[in-house]
């Protein structure tokens, strides 16, 4: 019996040491848990006050961007309107420009008016034609700068060239029409449109004669001015020579606008 209780005895204090190690093994693991804890809330903390911030920037940010988005449009809002002014000050100073054409002097530019065997846009073609020669540098501030207006394509270094060159060219003499001039340029002009020819060679029915030739051919070829505007601008030809033409001391133009097989219409002008 004694014996039994000694052995329960020694069973027990093993039992009670064993569970005291465990017991300081796991107040260790729990300090070290408690620690890690505090560690991670510690982090947690850092990164949520992290978050806080950039929330806050991200906000400041599109408070920001939302000033500058208005300030963009108030910007674009201004600009607008300032073209808007600037294009009716063009406008306006273009109008008034346009309206020196009315005076009497620059009758004489009609020429042809009276030549019953001309068509009105062949008439047109010597009234633009010798306004530009009257006073060079009002016809490209205003014909010209209209026609540049009108289109990007019209705006190119063609025309900026001729602006310039008419700006700093002297006025010339009217130039009157020569009936004979309007029977070679009609035939050439005639025979033309019924092949869609374009150039200078004639067939044998139609007589030369004259002194420089101009040929234009297009959908606007049937408009006096645009045809006159077309020929002096002279984007075809890197010489210039429908320019130089139309701007030298030649005193006689025969013009004929016809049918043409190729390019709606083709118009022919004859100088002397």
């Amino acid at each position: 019996m004694n014996r039994l209780i000694a052995i329960v005895i020694i069973a027990w204090s093993c039992s009670a040491c064993v569970s005291t190690k465990d017991y300081k093994a796991l107040k260790a693991k729990l300090a070290q848990e408690a620690d890690k804890n505090q560690k991670l809330s510690a982090e947690n903390q850092r990164l949520r006050k992290s978050v806080s911030e950039q929330e806050n920037s991200v906000s400041f940010m599109k408070s920001e961007n939302q000033v500058l988005k208005d300030e963009i449009k108030k910007l674009k809002t201004d600009m607008e309107s300032l073209q808007q002014r600037v294009d009716e000050k063009v406008k306006n100073n273009l109008q008034q420009k346009e309206s020196l054409w009315n005076d009497p002097k620059y009758q004489v530019a009609k020429t042809a008016e009276k030549e019953d065997y001309l068509s009105r846009e062949e008439k047109n073609v010597f009234y633009y034609l010798n306004l530009a020669r009257m006073n060079p540098s009002l016809f490209a501030e205003t014909f010209l700068e209209r026609f540049m207006q009108e289109s990007p394509t019209n705006d190119n270094p063609n025309s900026r060239s001729l602006y310039n060159e008419l700006r700093n060219t002297q006025p010339l003499p009217v130039i009157k029409p020569s009936r004979k001039m309007w029977e070679i340029a009609q035939c050439h002009a005639v025979e033309s449109g019924k092949t869609g020819y374009t150039g200078h060679e004639r067939v044998k029915a139609c007589e030369k004669g004259y002194a420089a030739e101009c040929c234009y051919y297009g959908e606007d070829a049937y408009s006096g001015l645009k045809i006159v505007l077309q020929l002096l601008i002279d984007s075809e030809d890197t010489s210039l020579s429908n320019r130089k033409a139309l701007l030298s001391d030649y005193k006689t133009m025969g013009v004929s606008i016809q049918l043409h097989k190729s390019h709606s219409y083709g118009v022919v002008v004859d100088l002397l």
